[in-house]
């Protein structure tokens, strides 16, 4: 997760958490090895993969880190989405991953357990995994499959992540992708280009707001257009 106070980290984005793991090949005796990372989030819209799950929605997430080793971690946590507009759905989940890096390279293998209600998406378990590649110390792409118990088919997508530091306490995150899916809800094909932009500001060493504006392209003819935005809120320990 991120906001542990460790400097250069890269962000991952799973289903509705905002993850993050060290991206320095290096630890020290001083450095944290383990951190937990209470994180809130309200959505003016909850797009999900191409997908609109609710329309205003909030998040809890609890999470942790552990690093064991100079190039393995694992992040691990538990959630729950909530609409707090029209509707009466819910998403609860909890998820592990385990991810090394090798030179350049961050592979990472993903679980997740989800149960929805009242939700277009069905309970099940998605597994899979990504390689992320460090261009440099702004830039990075990443290459992800998974597939969907629940929705029967697989999931995959490739991104770029642009990290720009604007100062000791803030920074921003740039993504940008796009989807394929195979039988996923029963949609096939190039599925939707996506984008997301947040600011992150540390209020203090634990406590951090980010403010973010995303939108969702469809390309398949059933996957809607979007754009939407919302905030997160994290507290680590």
């Amino acid at each position: 997760m991120k906001h542990f106070s460790i400097p250069h980290l890269l962000i991952l984005t799973s289903i509705t958490a905002q993850a993050y793991i060290q991206s320095s090949n290096e630890l020290t005796e001083r450095d944290i090895k383990f951190g937990l990372e209470g994180l809130t989030t309200w959505r003016s819209e909850y797009m999900y993969r191409g997908f609109k799950l609710a329309d205003k929605s909030m998040e809890f997430q609890l999470a942790g880190q552990v690093a064991l080793s100079n190039s393995e971690t694992i992040d691990l946590g538990l959630y729950f989405d909530t609409a707090t507009g029209d509707g009466n759905f819910t998403e609860t989940g909890a998820f592990i991953d385990f991810s090394k890096n090798i030179g350049d390279l961050t592979y990472t293998a993903k679980f997740t357990l989800r149960d929805y209600a009242n939700s277009t998406f069905k309970s099940g378990a998605d597994i899979g995994g990504s390689i992320s590649l460090k261009h440099n110390k702004n830039i990075d792409f990443t290459a992800l499959l998974t597939y969907d118990t629940g929705a029967s088919g697989a999931y995959s997508e490739l991104k770029t992540s642009y990290y720009k530091e604007l100062s000791i306490d803030s920074f921003i995150l740039f993504n940008a992708g796009i989807s394929a899916t195979a039988d996923y809800y029963d949609r096939s094909g190039i599925h939707h280009l996506f984008a997301k932009l947040e600011y992150t500001y540390n209020i203090s060493d634990n406590v951090s707001f980010t403010p973010f504006i995303g939108t969702s392209i469809g390309i398949h003819s059933k996957a809607p257009h979007s754009i939407y935005s919302g905030i997160n809120f994290a507290v680590s320990f």
